[in-house]
């Protein structure tokens, strides 16, 4: 199934990243509110449909910015290193910041 047949123009997801988000509450998501937990959901657990979506919502840009934010345990290794490459960025965070 094709992800743009499955995508509502309400700022809704397709219906495909249900699996993907199975312990949301479906109805609440967000598409901007919740963009970076969308983008790590993909990342370490979606299709190549998946990733096109959110390359072709959020922009390649947005989701390096966000990536590069993320901790590198929040993602799986061959994950990881597909993002590393595909949104020319060279490393995750080790650590949170702490404020101050």
């Amino acid at each position: 199934m094709k992800l743009e047949a499955s995508f509502k123009s309400d700022n809704s997801l397709p219906t495909s990243f249900r699996p993907l988000l199975w312990s949301w509450r479906w109805k609440d998501i967000d598409t901007q509110r919740d963009k970076e937990e969308i983008i790590v959901s993909v990342i370490n657990e979606g299709s190549l449909d998946h990733w096109r979506w959110i390359v072709k919502t959020y922009g390649k840009s947005e989701i390096k910015k966000i990536l590069e934010k993320r901790l590198v345990s929040e993602f799986h290794p061959e994950s990881r290193n597909l993002a590393k490459v595909l949104f020319s960025f060279s490393k995750f965070r080790h650590a949170r910041r702490i404020a101050h």
